[in-house]
């Protein structure tokens, strides 16, 4: 009986739902089988109330269900009892990016974690072509607010929206994710991307001068603070500034407003766009709906809690790395030369690497006539088209206490996609500036500066690590004059708080436990981006091992 009612009223429902102008009632079932016409119904996708919500939902299960019941109805159509019933936010991703299981997680990830309000401060610097005159122009931006939305632009592609506020003065941007190269680590939602032709307010960056180009990292420092760090370019390709910002979480405490009693929006109120967070949930509604009402169908009682679905080995690591169990707090550490150097850090390295940029030009010089020309105009890889592998790394930094300083890279074993070369290499600098042990600047305004054998500067400025190129390379590329591939990295380095420490207990007193969040972005020859990687490291003090 229990069946009967549930298929009588999921085609009562179809069949109410079907517009008018549809008399064939199988045409209609089987364009809503078909998925790339779901998004073409006549059924609204931009539901503004509450009401047309649920209609919708309901609307677009009972018609899945109708399909899967009555597919006999269907010439041509042949059924698949296995094949798992997609949703249209799904099918939208799919559109979009093409893998949307990467893609829709990606997006998820961004949604649950950086919609809302922030607030925070910047701290910028520039530095000059001579490296004697150091670090110059530093400057501290006044207090602002931003405002972080995820949705659809008017050409139905997903977006991120950004509103600053400070000192009664608004500024907006908006990037599209497929468009500024995006790369996005899905388990904290730590992201990077870069953009063309950057338009960000004076007051937060220090300087008003037209840029070129700019590198973006976030890094997801806690469930309530994040860290930013921006690298400007010139005209000439050159680095013009360096913008590091720490923003915190505005928890909203206000009640929600009152929703309408008639079932129509109130005037005024932005209900007519949806944002990716409707969508997502849009698509676990749909899913839930589908799942209960085919579950009644076959007879099967509905279980009060989800099955696990089996995950690969990456998601398995991915979830034990994330995992915060037992974990102590972090709060930010304020890192210098000295301890940097002090030890070595091991950890592991997710990379997202990107199968369809090469890492060289392709058939290098060649031999004989008509040897080929590599060329960046190739096609940009989509959202979220990127293969995952781990590799566990140990990283050292080697300083003489002077001026000459090294970092090596060791690799370990790798499974799925591995590091670059570029990223494998050591590298040899020599520190510029040093304020680490100076005590007439406060310790977390000291600064270093490394420059990296004339190709790379690096820089360390309180609890954050920053290295990028000195020059960029998007110029045009030939076998004569191929241009060196180059990377940016930033990272953030955190430890436990261990309390105060009285001058009776320094002998037994315990040093923190750090770590560090790394962010790094790896450009191939022609300026393309081939891997975005996402670490994290333990520091290991020398002789602490034996007293372990």
């Amino acid at each position: 009986m229990d069946l009967v009612c549930d298929l009588s009223v999921a085609r009562f429902v179809s069949i109410l739902l079907v517009p008018t102008h549809i008399t064939n009632t199988n045409t209609y079932l089987s364009s809503c089988r078909n998925t790339n016409s779901i998004s073409n119904m006549n059924v609204p996708l931009h539901p503004t109330t509450s009401f047309q919500r649920s209609l919708f939902l309901a609307s677009t299960a009972c018609c899945l269900v109708s399909v899967s019941s009555f597919s006999n109805l269907i010439p041509h159509q042949p059924h698949n009892s296995n094949v798992k019933v997609r949703s249209s936010a799904a099918l939208k991703m799919s559109s979009e990016f093409g893998q949307d299981d990467q893609a829709a997680e990606a997006i998820r990830s961004l949604c649950d974690f950086h919609e809302g309000q922030w607030e925070g401060t910047a701290t910028s610097f520039s530095i000059s072509p001579d490296v004697a005159a150091g670090i110059v122009k530093r400057e501290t931006s006044p207090k602002f607010k931003v405002a972080v939305k995820l949705g659809l632009d008017a050409n139905r592609q997903f977006s991120l929206t950004e509103t600053f506020e400070w000192e009664e003065k608004l500024s907006s941007r908006s990037l599209v994710l497929n468009d500024c190269n995006m790369d996005v680590d899905s388990v904290d939602a730590s992201y990077s991307l870069d953009l063309s032709l950057p338009d960000f307010p004076a007051e937060i960056t220090g300087t008003d001068k037209l840029n070129q180009f700019a590198i973006e990292h976030c890094i997801a420092a806690s469930d309530d603070r994040r860290t930013k760090c921006f690298a400007f370019y010139g005209l000439d390709q050159s680095l013009q500034r360096i913008v590091v910002t720490t923003e915190n979480r505005i928890k909203d405490t206000a009640p929600p407003p009152p929703s309408p009693t008639n079932g129509a929006p109130t005037n005024g109120a932005p209900n007519d766009q949806l944002t990716a967070r409707d969508l997502l949930e849009m698509e676990s509604d749909i899913d839930r709906l589908v799942e209960k009402i085919t579950g009644n169908m076959e007879g099967e009682p509905p279980s009060s809690s989800p099955t696990p679905t089996p995950s690969s080995p990456l998601e398995q690591l991915g979830k034990s790395m994330s995992s915060t169990d037992g974990a102590k707090p972090l709060t930010s550490h304020d890192i210098n030369l000295l301890e940097l150097s002090s030890g070595v850090w091991l950890g592991d390295a997710i990379i997202r690497d990107m199968p369809t940029v090469p890492e060289s030009p392709a058939g290098g010089r060649g031999k004989g006539f008509g040897s080929g020309t590599p060329t960046s105009d190739t096609i940009k890889p989509a959202f979220g088209s990127w293969d995952v592998g781990v590799q566990k790394i140990a990283w050292r930094w080697m300083w003489n206490f002077g001026e000459e300083i090294r970092q090596v890279v060791d690799i370990g074993k790798a499974m799925g996609a591995g590091l670059t070369k570029t990223m494998t290499k050591s590298l040899g600098g020599n520190v510029c500036v040093n304020e680490g042990l100076s005590r007439r600047i406060p310790k977390d305004q000291r600064m270093v500066y490394i420059d990296w054998s004339g190709d790379m500067v690096g820089f360390l400025s309180g609890p954050v690590s920053i290295q990028v190129p000195r020059y960029l390379n998007f110029d045009k590329v030939t076998t004569k004059d191929p241009k060196k591939p180059f990377f940016t990295e930033f990272c953030l380095y955190q430890s436990t708080d261990e309390g105060p420490v009285e001058i009776a207990d320094v002998e037994e007193a315990k040093l923190p436990e750090v770590c560090c969040s790394k962010l790094s972005r790896v450009y191939n020859y022609a300026g393309q981006l081939k891997q975005g990687i996402s670490s994290f490291y333990t520091f290991n003090r020398f002789g602490m091992e034996e007293e372990n």
